[in-house]
């Protein structure tokens, strides 16, 4: 997304806005596998806020180079 509000003060340079989507930022937080990221993932999927079967799929999407990360994010919620 790039409008005025992703511009400098000045106007100039447009930078461009990235929004996450909620199931693919658990990917990476999952995939970064810290305390506090599996925690908070935890938190969402015990409030309903996120899909546990949304994040299992997305985990099976991952570039190749973060295959290990992922496939242990995935045994990983898979215990939730």
């Amino acid at each position: 997304m790039s409008n005025l509000n992703t511009a400098a003060p000045g106007g100039e340079p447009v930078f461009t806005g990235w929004r996450l989507d909620k199931d693919d930022l658990c990917v990476a937080k999952l995939c970064a596998f810290r305390e506090k990221d599996r925690d908070f993932v935890r938190a969402l999927v015990e409030a309903r806020l996120v899909d546990r079967t949304a994040i299992e799929a997305r985990l099976t999407t991952v570039a190749p180079r973060y295959q290990r990360a992922a496939d242990a994010a995935a045994r990983w919620i898979a215990t939730l």
